[in-house]
């Protein structure tokens, strides 16, 4: 699954939503979707999230890909990616902690 919530400009969660939900070991994700969703909930920022179901925590190319497509899909309308979370179990791993966000 994945899912984007939506910030407001004091970093609250004004929406989440569920944009894509995918089989036992991809979800594919259109950055469009994430750019309608963040512009319809009125998003100053985002936090990606989705999971892993394998049980890796590492991120993929495809994750990695995927986020840096979103992040440059956002960029010109202003709206900064805060994080980008995989969660696999009860632990999970934050690109932002990592310092794979870009600056």
């Amino acid at each position: 699954m994945f899912y984007v919530l939506c910030l407001d400009s004091q970093n609250r969660v004004n929406y989440a939503a569920l944009v894509h939900e995918g089989t036992i070991n991809e979800a594919p994700v259109y950055p469009r979707l994430i750019v309608e969703t963040a512009l319809r909930h009125q998003a100053n920022s985002v936090i990606l999230a989705h999971n892993h179901p394998g049980g890796s925590l590492q991120p993929s190319k495809a994750d990695i890909d995927v986020t840096k497509k979103i992040i440059a899909a956002l960029e010109p309308i202003s709206i900064k990616v805060m994080d980008h979370i995989i969660v696999a179990g009860d632990k999970y791993f934050s690109f932002a902690e990592k310092g794979l966000l870009g600056v």
